[in-house]
């Protein structure tokens, strides 16, 4: 089964937030999404800082495993619990999540999240864990 590319945009740029980060779609398969979150200031953590908050990643993490997801179930699944581990601060610089699923169960569903900057810097690692049902 392949993956309506345009109903997938459809569902990714409708949320306000979503539009607020300004997410683009980089790639999109089966059970895959990349997706690139574009540097802006208003996504650091103060004027006084030069990374990108954590909040901002892990909402990152949580909308492209979900992606990954909705892939797969054309439909947004809600979110039962996230892990995210940080590796290094995101600086200016545009972000790139990749998202595979683990696994897509009956009631639940979990992605693996990485994401990197464009040197391929690993910024933070996820896993998410959403229902299905």
């Amino acid at each position: 089964m392949s993956v309506d590319r345009e109903r997938f945009l459809q569902i990714l740029q409708r949320p306000r937030y979503h539009q607020f980060l300004q997410l683009s779609l980089e790639a999109v398969e089966e059970g895959y999404v990349k997706l690139r979150l574009p540097f802006r200031e208003e996504l650091l953590g103060d004027e006084a800082d030069s990374y990108i908050h954590g909040g901002v990643i892990a909402s990152l993490i949580d909308i492209a495993g979900d992606f990954a997801l909705i892939s797969v179930h054309g439909r947004g699944l809600p979110t039962v619990d996230l892990r995210v581990d940080y590796l290094r601060p995101g600086r200016k610089e545009d972000l790139i999540a990749t998202a595979t699923i683990v696994k897509n169960g009956r009631t639940l569903g979990i992605s693996d999240i990485v994401v990197e900057n464009d040197a391929g810097q690993k910024i933070a690692v996820g896993r998410a864990l959403y229902s299905t049902q």
